[in-house]
């Protein structure tokens, strides 16, 4: 009988101890999670959310649907495949740079939700020529949102640090995959604070800044059309030049 009382009394102290490892497990995560939101911030009048985990969307394989122009290419798709919760940003507010050969063709553009949100786009599409004319279908997409949240005052030394942070996403998803060329490494950036005119990554200056206006505020659109370097994207060399 004692014996049967002891085993008893050890079976509940391992369900009890396996009870605490978990209760200990999810403070952890939850306090990391914290951690993580309060290091979500940008400098100037837009705040900037990164959508998903910086991985391209995993969604079954999907017969591409051509049409006239790259904007109604976007409107023939399946919006809750391509889009998610986000449907609005198959509306182009405002067109930033178009990128386009014989074979795909990549728009970035704003999409504005209502006055006070919207989000940066990056849509590739495939082309084909039917008659002589070009047509577009929708094979990729990813977004970053933004919105107009008043003044949101960063130092300097953090900004630069998300906008480092932001740059080492490029070997998750294969972000460079968004270029028309294949076997360039094309890397992007938009909504910008730092001063991207002094940008240098791996010693190279980005092939072309593009200014666009957001809430009244000077962005910036920035690309390397194939930018020279070995390195996985978290170990480049960053600097912004004084």
């Amino acid at each position: 009988m004692k014996r049967i009382i002891k085993c008893i009394g050890l079976f509940m102290l391992v369900i009890l101890g396996l009870f605490m490892m978990l209760v200990v497990l999810i403070i952890i995560s939850a306090f990391n999670s914290k951690n993580n939101r309060s290091n979500e911030s940008d400098s100037g009048n837009v705040i900037v959310k990164f959508e998903g985990s910086g991985e391209m969307p995993n969604f079954e394989e999907q017969d591409p649907v051509f049409a006239d122009t790259m904007e109604e290419a976007l409107t023939v798709v399946n919006p809750q495949v391509y889009f998610g919760e986000d449907t609005y940003i198959d509306q182009v507010s405002y067109i930033i740079k178009v990128f386009e050969n014989d074979r795909y063709s990549t728009m970035f553009y704003l999409s504005d939700k209502n006055s006070k949100e919207g989000a940066f786009v990056a849509a590739k599409f495939s082309i084909k020529a039917v008659n002589g004319k070009k047509q577009f279908a929708l094979i990729d997409i990813i977004r970053q949102g933004y919105s107009d949240s008043g003044s949101h005052k960063v130092t300097p030394e953090k900004t630069f640090s998300i906008f480092c942070q932001k740059i080492q996403v490029f070997d998750f998803g294969n972000l460079s995959n968004f270029g028309i060329v294949e076997g360039n490494r094309f890397i992007f950036g938009g909504i910008d604070t730092v001063d991207v005119k002094k940008l240098k990554i791996e010693g190279q200056s980005p092939t072309e800044i593009i200014e666009f206006p957001l809430y009244g505020e000077k962005n910036y659109f920035w690309y390397y059309e194939n930018l020279v370097s070995d390195k996985p994207s978290s170990e480049f060399d960053i600097e912004v030049e004084q």
